[in-house]
């Protein structure tokens, strides 16, 4: 009889944890999602168009080589041209 006691609460422990997870993930965050220092990496497209392809910690920049990554991935991607900051 303990036994089945024990594994209704365990049961109904995971089941409250189940339920009300959904609903703590669904709130928004209350800040921002970059709200620390960042910078733009702006593409051109092989189909012409010109646009911001993703936004980066700005100390990736300064302390992790990402202006060189950026630079390469054009060697890796035809037809792509990227860089630190929007075009001239």
């Amino acid at each position: 009889m303990r036994k089945l006691r024990r594994m209704l609460a365990v049961g109904l422990g995971l089941g409250a944890l189940v339920v009300s997870a959904p609903a703590a993930l669904a709130d928004p965050p209350s800040t921002p999602p970059r709200a620390d220092a960042y910078v733009e990496v702006w593409c051109h497209a092989p189909d012409g168009t010109t646009a911001v392809y993703e936004r980066v910690d700005a100390h990736s920049v300064d302390q992790g080589n990402k202006d060189v990554q950026v630079a390469q991935f054009g060697l890796r991607h035809e037809g792509w041209l990227c860089q630190i900051g929007p075009f001239a």
